[in-house]
Order: C-alpha cells, then structure tokens, then sequence
C-alpha cells in the first residue's frame, strides 16, 4: 500500500504523550493574530508553536520553521480502524485512500496533475485510534496546496470508478499479506488478544469486507467523521499572515456535525497461557508474539512503564535480547512494548525463529519475563534505561514536522502538552521501586496469549506442553 498504507503505532513517536504540569511561556512570536509559543520547564525548550480553535470545533496547530522552503499540513481525525462498523472493518482506510480521487472542482486525474505540477505530497494513513491527511510542497506553492488538501478534505466525490480501483488495490495488498508473515502475524495477533473489541479489526480490512462495501457505506462513514469538530490541523513550515488567514478562511467554511462515541467492551480476559497456531505449511520460520492487556494512554504510570519496558525489550541491550538473542541464539530480533491507546491497548513481546526453535523461544521468553516480574529491576538498569529514553527523546521532536505530530498525538489522547516540556525531569524522579511497582502491577506472565504462525506440523508438538492451543488456517485472516 506505500506510503498511503496503514502504519503501525511505533513507541519512539508515542514516547511524546503523558501527563505532568504546565510549563511557562518562555519565547513569544507572532503570525496574523495567532501568538506562538514555546514553552519550557527544567531547562528543556521547544521550538515555538501556536493554537486557534475555529467557531466550527476545528482546532489549528501552527508550527513555524523557516530553515526551509516548505509548507505542510496535517489533519488528524479522532476516528481509526476501532471506527470501522463491525462489517465493515477497512472502512476508514478505504475512505482515507479515495480522498484526493475526486473533489468537487477536480477530478482524480486534475488532483494528481495539480499536485504534480507543484511537486506536493498527499497521502492517508488509518491507525486504531485515528486517521491521517497530510500534504506537503514548497512554500511557494502552498496557496496552491492549500486548495487541493482543503477540496479533498472537504468535498471528496467517491465516485464509483475510484472506489473500485482502491478497493481492488486493497484486495490484492490482503492477498499479499498471506505472503508476508509479520504482517499476517499482526492481523492474527490482533484478533486473538482482542477478540470482539474494535481493537481486533484490521485496518486493511478483510476480502470479504472490502469488496463487501458500496459508496453509500463510504459516504456515510465520511459524512459522520469528516468533521471539523472531529479533527485536528497541523500547519508546518513557513507560515505568513496571509497563509494562516487563508487556512483559517478556508476550513471555517467546513460544516459540524454531532460524532458518534466508539464504545469499547472489557477487554477479553485471558486465562493461564492461551496459544493460537496460524498454519501455513510453506513457513519455515515462525513469527511469535505474546502479551496481554496494556495500559490506556492516559495513564499515570505511563513513563514508569517506559522505563520498565525498555529494560525488559524496549531496546537493544534488554533482557530479552540479552538471553534470547545473544546467549541462545534463537531469533535475529526481540522486542517488547506497551501500545497505549484510547482504551486498553496491548502489551506485547514479537519475535520470530525456525520452526525448530519456536516451543523453546517462547518457553524462555516466559521464563525471562517470570524472572522479570520476581526479581525486579535493579539500579543499574533503571539508571540505564533512563539514559537511553533521554537520549531519544531529542530525535522524537527534532523536526517541526514529528514535534506537530506529537502535538496532534498529545490532543488525540488528551495529554497536556507540557508533557514534553516537563519529560526529562518526569523521567529523572522514575526511581527503581516505581519501576518494579509497575513491573508488579502491569505485566503477567502467567495469564498471556500467544500466536505462533508457522508451520503446524512443524512446530504444534512444541506448543502442546506449554498451554491451551488453538488452530487456524492462514486463509482466515485473508
């Protein structure tokens, strides 16, 4: 799907969204009427950024940068795959990928003309917890793009033909997907942790899903979540009075509507060591994960579990990569990590290994994650992981790009941002005994599922020792 695709929750962009007190006003700009900000606290400074909320519910982040000749904008939409009607999953990405197919005043080949001809960017991503427009080009040209991201955003057509084209295109990446078995594993793995939560529903949708919806489906779900007052617009890069002018003009014309609220089920519970077996006899290695119930975003304990986290597998030098890795040689690569979402979203441990190996990798996965969880962190770790999360932290927000971003994830999730001001010196007050409180608290490895897709016949026999096994065709993921 390129760079239209979905793209996964990665925790360095998401190590930018917790909670902590307001930072002071340290650096004042202006553009038009809009006073840009930056903020600082325990000597960490961020670049200047600005806010406006329109009349309609529209809100209007404003990052300047002139270090280049460039204009973007970001409108992130508070509605991801956990939207999708249960029918329906792929919906949001089917309507994410036919926005700029078509508008009012052009028609799919006058969009990608128009864009061409200013060499400007546009693409679409759908997450679980929201979806993502972004266009981009020169400054130059950025009234010019200002008219294409906003018709596209504003007054897509669906016309039939585009919709057929990108349902097709959909299909034929779903039945790639059989072929590449880390993102089958992630299909499979989402629906065994989650079940029949929202969260299980695959962005790219199934077959029978995608060539399952019409234009009505399409229309409505546009119509019910393309609202000003269900969105968020980062503009980044050179902005003038009259840009900011123009933007605000031209999206104060976009009509609100009431949203409807995603209800979220308890999360399934989970019962000793529950394994499903995807099979596809061709494998000759076996993608596993593991986890259980994670945390929701606004959690308190968010960058305690961070740390934590990064100690077990959030990096290279980690416990699990430490043992299953370097001492047993079983996999090339192991991480962990809590993918803190609106609601609970999962804790996870994702690796892979021959076919040979996948009973004892995950056999000693658990038993590094039981030493975990009983002997806790010591000193040294925690002081290390520490360092290593301040390390990264600049790279997150280095850009005026990624620090919208995080702007746009820290209102999505209902962060303040002084989250990012106050993050070094939250981190410094992190002590070991938060740390093995969390480790107590948030991860069990008694009470795990784990999806193993793989050969069967090659490696059932090893799962059967180690808990209940389910299993499944790869076709049913498709």
């Amino acid at each position: 799907m390129s760079a239209r695709a979905i793209f996964r929750p990665v925790l360095i962009a998401a190590v930018l969204c917790a909670t902590s007190a307001c930072g002071s006003a340290a650096k004042k700009s202006r553009v038009g009427d809009t006073v840009l900000t930056a903020s600082s606290a325990s000597g960490f400074q961020l670049r200047p950024y600005g806010e406006k909320a329109l009349p309609n519910g529209l809100k209007i982040l404003y990052v300047e940068d002139n270090s280049l000749p460039y204009v973007s904008f970001s409108l992130l939409l508070k509605t991801g795959s956990s939207s999708d009607p249960a029918a329906f999953p792929g919906l949001s990405l089917l309507v994410a990928e036919t926005l700029d197919k078509g508008a009012a005043k052009r028609s799919a080949l006058d969009v990608a003309d128009d864009l061409g001809r200013i060499g400007a960017d546009f693409s679409a991503s759908v997450t679980a917890d929201a979806s993502t427009v972004t266009g981009s080009s020169l400054s130059m040209h950025a009234d010019r793009l200002l008219s294409i991201f906003s018709e596209a955003v504003m007054e897509p057509t669906f016309s039939e033909a585009e919709i057929a084209r990108a349902r097709r295109q959909i299909l034929a990446a779903i039945q790639r997907r059989v072929d590449n078995a880390d993102a089958l594993a992630d299909t499979a793995w989402a629906d065994h942790l989650f079940g029949n939560h929202p969260y299980a529903r695959p962005p790219l949708g199934t077959s029978r899903s995608v060539q399952s919806v019409k234009r009505k489906n399409v229309i409505q779900h546009y119509l019910r979540h393309y609202r000003p007052n269900n969105a968020i617009l980062a503009v980044t890069g050179k902005l003038s009075p009259e840009l900011v002018a123009k933007v605000e003009r031209t999206f104060s014309a976009w009509d609100a509507r009431e949203i409807p609220a995603v209800r979220y089920p308890a999360f399934p519970k989970i019962d000793k060591i529950q394994i499903r077996l995807v099979d596809n006899p061709a494998l000759v290695q076996a993608q596993i994960r593991l986890g259980h119930k994670g945390i929701k975003r606004q959690n308190d304990d968010f960058i305690a579990l961070r740390v934590a986290n990064t100690i077990l597998g959030g990096a290279f030098a980690s416990r699990l990569m430490d043992r299953v890795r370097k001492e047993l040689g079983l996999t090339y690569g192991i991480s962990s990590g809590f993918d803190a979402r609106l609601d609970f979203g999962p804790f996870e441990i994702s690796t892979f290994t021959k076919n040979e190996s996948a009973g004892q990798a995950i056999a000693e996965i658990l038993k590094v994650v039981e030493t975990f969880r009983k002997g806790g962190a010591t000193d040294e770790e925690v002081k290390r992981a520490k360092g290593y999360l301040k390390g990264v932290f600049p790279t997150a927000i280095e850009t005026a790009e990624k620090f919208a971003y995080n702007l746009l994830m820290l209102r999505l999730y209902g962060i303040p941002d002084s989250y990012l001001t106050n993050y070094l010196r939250d981190l410094d007050r992190v002590s070991t005994s938060d740390v093995n409180r969390v480790i107590q608290q948030y991860i069990d490895p008694a009470n795990m599922k784990a999806l193993v897709y793989s050969s069967s016949k090659a490696v059932l026999p090893q799962l059967q020792p180690l808990g209940i096994v389910e299993v499944k065709k790869a076709a049913d993921f498709q």
